[in-house]
């Protein structure tokens, strides 16, 4: 065995350069840049999805209130109004509330619209016979990622008869 001094290296023993160290360490920064960024792009996609379906809980609950009124000559014509209200037709743009859910504010815009009537000639001639309820849910703030939630739906009378 051969005794070597401290200065002397082996032939084939090479350490790394500030080069080559330096290089490797811009390579790891670039690569934790793209990993930092689509860990910030997920948190936000998750936020949205979160937002998104506080505003469908309140779509999908306001719509079945709407659908557990009757639809009868008596309800047919009162106004809207969330809880006691009836089904007569809104303005064109709509009812609009703000409510809160998990903390979150949204605005409900609630459109019911009158589409078929008993023809002339009938008894209860003119009457409506159809609605249909167009329900919008959108965060009060535009921080949210998504703009609105809709969803829709048509009540009918049971009146008999060929219309």
């Amino acid at each position: 065995m051969r005794n070597l001094k401290p200065q002397q290296r082996r032939s084939g023993e090479r350490g790394f350069t500030l080069l080559e160290t330096a290089i490797s360490l811009v390579i790891m920064m670039i690569i934790s840049l793209g990993v930092a960024s689509l860990f910030t792009y997920a948190t936000r996609a998750n936020m949205g999805a979160d937002d998104r379906e506080l505003a469908m809980a309140i779509a999908q609950k306001r719509m079945e209130w709407l659908r557990s009124i009757p639809f009868t000559t008596q309800t047919r014509g009162v106004a809207y109004a969330y809880p006691n209200g009836g089904l007569a037709a809104t303005a064109s743009a709509g009812v609009s509330e703000t409510v809160t859910n998990a903390g979150r504010s949204y605005v409900i815009t609630t459109i019911i619209q009158d589409t078929a009537f008993v023809p002339n000639g009938n008894p209860d001639a003119g009457a409506v016979i159809a609605k249909s309820i167009k329900l919008s849910v959108s965060p009060a703030t535009s921080a949210s990622v998504f703009d609105k939630v809709t969803i829709y739906t048509v009540r009918t009378t049971q009146v008999t008869g060929v219309y």
